[in-house]
């Protein structure tokens, strides 16, 4: 195989009415609404990151000073970029009925090869994101029971990397199991989630 045709090979592109008659044959059908998928999609935006990082931000820490009030500019900025980011995905999804996010937007618009490098960079970053939300809601509960009179070993709240003696962050492993098992009962269910959790991100 010489250059020419490596080249072709890698960035050739899916044809949208392929796409389009896959999903006839798909066995799938449609089970979500505009509601759904407005939740679902806001949920996708508007992460937990926002709770569980905005009063780190704001407050600092032992080492590092916090911003204050300015972290509302932050939001403000990471807002706009946010309904950048929500537009150019509706526009995505109507021109392209079909799952698969980025990765098949990818692979339609501009390659398989672009569209690998895409799926890859989306699968790593739900991975770091999992766990960096998972660690700071595990602090928020430690810092919760305290509160309330109840201290929990160090040993099984914080990692290793924390300098505490830790050994394993347990809240952030329950964490993550609590929401995978949510994740398991359908899409459905966990659109609802987003849905009764949605004023909650606007408050």
């Amino acid at each position: 195989m010489n250059t020419k045709e490596l080249t072709r090979s890698i960035m050739r592109r899916k044809p949208i009415d392929d796409i389009e008659e896959e999903n006839k044959h798909s066995g799938l059908f449609k089970s979500l609404g505009l509601w759904q998928l407005t939740a679902i999609g806001v949920g996708g935006i508007i992460g937990v990151g926002i709770f569980s990082l905005a009063g780190l931000v704001a407050h600092g820490s032992e080492n590092e000073p916090g911003v204050g009030p300015a972290v509302l500019f932050s939001f403000l900025i990471a807002g706009l970029a946010s309904a950048a980011a929500a537009l150019s995905y509706a526009e995505f999804a109507g021109m392209i009925p079909r799952a698969g996010s980025a990765y098949t937007y990818g692979y339609v618009a501009l390659g398989e090869v672009i569209g690998w490098f895409i799926g890859w960079d989306l699968l790593l970053e739900y991975i770091a994101i999992v766990a960096v939300v998972a660690i700071g809601i595990s602090g928020y509960f430690d810092a919760f029971l305290s509160g309330i009179g109840i201290h929990m070993p160090h040993e099984i709240t914080s990692t290793v990397d924390e300098g505490k003696g830790g050994i394993i962050n347990l809240p952030a492993i329950l964490v993550c199991l609590l929401v995978t098992w949510i994740l398991s009962r359908g899409t459905k269910r966990s659109a609802a989630l987003n849905w009764w959790r949605w004023p909650s991100r606007w408050s």
